[in-house]
């Protein structure tokens, strides 16, 4: 199978995914797997509306660091629901999404784990909401379209930061 080009802007290419299974998404998404091997990992939950966003964070982020394990909700009440089952280290959240009912879906991340990182992101159209969701505890954002680089960067810091 041929390398998926990551947009073109950093000049190289990702390879392909390791399994779509983690891509949950759907009216009738679950989660299957050993809990105990999902501890291990730094597991990263995408709340995003668009699959491919989705698909090209998770061949990001678990390409680059095998102990990165991600899985895509398209919706918030999907979203809280595998925040009760699975332990996750990071939350990236498209903001339109966040919008809707952020406040339900920031006290439902305290709730689950204290320790989840919430990074928010939008397109440049959409960066007026940022300030609000800053504000209800965010930690991060970036605006959309983000070089694979720059997101890789932005999880290591934060991974970085939080093993001190």
């Amino acid at each position: 199978m041929s390398p998926v080009p990551s947009g073109g802007r950093e000049g190289f290419f990702l390879p392909p995914p390791k399994a779509a299974a983690n891509l949950v998404g759907g009216p009738t998404a679950r989660v299957t797997g050993d809990l105990m091997v999902e501890k291990s990992r730094k597991n990263i939950l995408i709340l995003d509306p668009e699959r491919d966003t989705a698909e090209l964070f998770t061949r990001a982020l678990e390409s680059y660091n095998e102990g990165y394990k991600c899985y895509w909700v398209n919706n918030s009440q999907q979203a809280r629901s595998l925040l009760s089952e699975i332990p996750f280290c990071f939350l990236i959240a498209d903001v339109s999404l966040l919008q809707r009912d952020g406040v339900l879906l920031t006290d439902s991340i305290r709730e689950a784990v204290c320790g989840t990182v919430l990074i928010a992101n939008a397109y440049l159209n959409e960066k007026h909401n940022l300030k609000k969701i800053m504000e209800m505890g965010a930690s991060a954002y970036f605006i959309k379209p983000i070089m694979v680089g720059s997101l890789r960067k932005l999880i290591d810091d934060f991974s970085a930061s939080a093993a001190t």
